[in-house]
């Protein structure tokens, strides 16, 4: 018996299987369960976060932009505080621009410290839309750049640099710290109790493919609980590429 949940984005979907806890796998042994630690705890609050942006993305940046705004020489922020304030003043004017268009902005943004220069500057996901970049230059300035989304890999990467610890202050706080605007659509949640065993490969209903190098399965740290997770998304022919499997714990 295990726990089948699905989150459902559009064509994707993050499949999480995992045994209860009151429930052993049958023929696998149940680890003994850790202590958790600060940092460990860190890790996986971490990992969750970087789930939860990835759907985000999927479900509401489809072939969008990845912008960095950075500042000139001698108008830099000293300080973390005061980089996040001008972020704030730049995506509420955009915003309220925006509105006078009758359209709505939807965004992920965070500040980041350069880790050579330590030089603070701000990374953007928006749509990929003219008016919206037209807008964004006016606020913000000459020092833009632009990049377009691709969905290789379903965003992973881009969804771990936007929740990766970069800066003094979030390490101060253990967790990055991003801005996301409200109208972002959310990912449909599913989940029901299978009576039969976990099985050790992927089920892959037809009409789908999985997201090579999506497979993560283990035992959780914490609780000694089995679990499985990969990222399925429906074939544009219908034919099901092989999976590419990587298995280790999250810590």
């Amino acid at each position: 018996m295990y726990i089948n949940k699905l989150l459902i984005g559009g064509k994707y979907v993050f499949v999480k299987n995992y045994t209860p806890k009151r429930f052993g796998a049958p023929g696998k042994r149940r680890r003994k369960r850790k202590m958790e630690t600060p940092e460990a705890m860190a890790r996986y609050n971490n990992h969750k976060r970087a789930e939860k942006i990835q759907m985000l993305m999927l479900l509401n940046f489809d072939k969008g932009y990845h912008v960095i705004l950075d500042y000139p020489k001698d108008k830099r922020p000293e300080t973390y505080e005061e980089a996040e304030d001008n972020l704030r003043k730049c995506l509420y004017k955009i915003s309220r621009k925006l509105r006078n268009h009758e359209k709505k902005f939807k965004y992920l943004a965070i500040t980041e410290r350069g880790k050579i220069r330590e030089a603070l500057h701000h990374h953007l996901i928006i749509e990929s839309d003219p008016l919206i970049l037209k807008e964004l230059t006016e606020v913000w300035g000459n020092h833009i750049k632009f990049s377009q989304m691709y969905e290789e890999g379903a965003y992973k990467d881009l969804a771990d640099y936007f929740c990766k610890i970069e800066t003094k202050e979030e390490q101060e706080k253990g967790k990055s710290r991003y801005h996301r605007s409200r109208n972002l659509k959310e990912p449909t949640v599913k989940s029901r109790i299978v009576s039969g065993p976990l099985k050790d490969d992927p089920v892959i209903p037809n009409g789908y493919e999985i997201i090579p190098d999506s497979v993560v399965s283990g035992f959780n740290d914490f609780s000694g609980i089995r679990f499985q997770k990969y990222m399925i998304k429906k074939s544009a022919d219908g034919n099901l590429k092989a999976i590419s499997r990587q298995h280790h714990s999250i810590e």
